[in-house]
């Protein structure tokens, strides 16, 4: 008894002090960074509160806002607020999307996972998301969405995913195999209120600014052409080949590891939807055409199901993430962190399937 009361003390002194350093690395890199990535999603919001054109050019990086008109709603309930006090919700609203995430579906596989080691993941965390914390990223936003989007579509809700799918195409380079077999799971009529929801968002923006999707296009364009700025965490900027189309995507190595990605999933389509849904976001990510260092947190539902049940066995795969991320200085070289979860979450899935169940 003893012991263990010993045991349970280092423990928890353990995680304490990870927890520690953490926090003193989260405020230490918040201090210095600009978040110019939320002036471009703030200032568009702001921009459709006073009625005006959101696809604007923002702030000392000339960043500009590219993305579909509902993205820029999104972020209305930070823009109506100062934009420190917006920046201060945002902040909050990205470590309760990760604490939630976390706390679910570690208590999806492992209902009694200790608290602790759920601290010890967010810990892990912020190392992971250091490049995210330096310019703004709302990836953990984003993943909180499709979380909630995975867990209604285990619930069989298709009303809930249709209606939620439509804001994931923030990112839409990020979900490509995740966003067919999430459909695939989930059925047709998940598919259609999908389609008929986000037709009636653009008919609204139409309303509202008839010319909306000639300025998304030249947009995309600006955005598709800055090619000097963070480096590309893909396979091809790995391997130091071009990013021949418009500066974002090598084609040929994307089409082929989408099809590999979709090989991968068809697979192992018999898993059950949460850790088959966490696969694919694995392999989304594996095939991005675009993606940098701060895209990590999409390869966290799949860390979740690789270490959860047997903690104490694997808890040093986040510390190896975190730890690699700050070695690697958000380079490149951050693909392989990608490379290595998603093999892992490929034999996880290979030793998970010994009872076939086809869902599709």
């Amino acid at each position: 008894m003893k012991f263990i009361s010993i045991k349970n003390i280092f423990h928890s002194t353990f995680v304490f002090s990870i927890f520690s350093i953490s926090l003193i690395l989260l405020f230490t890199q918040n201090a210095k960074s600009d978040w110019h990535d939320f002036d471009v999603f703030y200032s568009a919001a702001s921009a459709a509160l006073a009625g005006k054109s959101i696809y604007i050019i923002v702030g000392q990086y000339h960043l500009p806002f590219w993305y579909l008109p509902w993205t820029a709603w999104f972020y209305i309930p930070f823009a109506i607020w100062p934009k420190a006090v917006g920046l201060l919700l945002y902040q909050v609203a990205s470590v309760i999307s990760a604490v939630l995430v976390v706390s679910s579906l570690t208590s999806y596989y492992e209902p009694n996972f200790k608290i602790q080691d759920k601290i010890l993941i967010l810990a892990f965390l912020v190392p992971m998301s250091m490049q995210l914390i330096m310019v703004g990223q709302m990836d953990y936003i984003l993943l909180g969405l499709i979380v909630l989007v995975i867990w209604a579509a285990e619930r069989n809700n298709d009303i809930l995913v249709g209606l939620l799918y439509p804001f994931l195409l923030t990112k839409p380079h990020l979900i490509i195999p995740f966003s067919i077999v999430l459909f695939l799971r989930s059925g047709k009529r998940a598919f259609l209120i999908s389609v008929v929801f986000s037709i009636v968002m653009i008919l609204i923006e139409t309303i509202l600014s008839p010319g909306w999707y000639l300025e998304m296009i030249q947009s995309l364009q600006i955005s598709g052409q800055r090619v000097d700025g963070l480096p590309f965490s893909t396979f091809p900027s790995l391997l130091g080949s071009q990013e021949n189309w418009i500066g974002t995507a090598n084609l040929p190595f994307t089409l082929l590891l989408i099809a590999l990605a979709m090989l991968v999933l068809w697979k192992f389509r018999s898993l059950p939807t949460i850790p088959f849904l966490s696969l694919a976001l694995s392999a989304s990510l594996f095939c991005a055409p675009r993606a940098y260092a701060y895209d990590l947190p999409m390869l966290i539902p799949a860390m979740i199901w690789l270490t959860t049940q047997n903690f104490k066995l694997y808890w040093w795969l986040w510390a190896g993430v975190g730890i690699f991320t700050i070695l690697a200085l958000f380079s490149s070289s951050i693909y392989w962190i990608v490379l290595l979860v998603f093999s892992f979450t490929i034999y996880k899935s290979y030793t998970s399937t010994t009872k076939p169940k086809q869902y599709f």
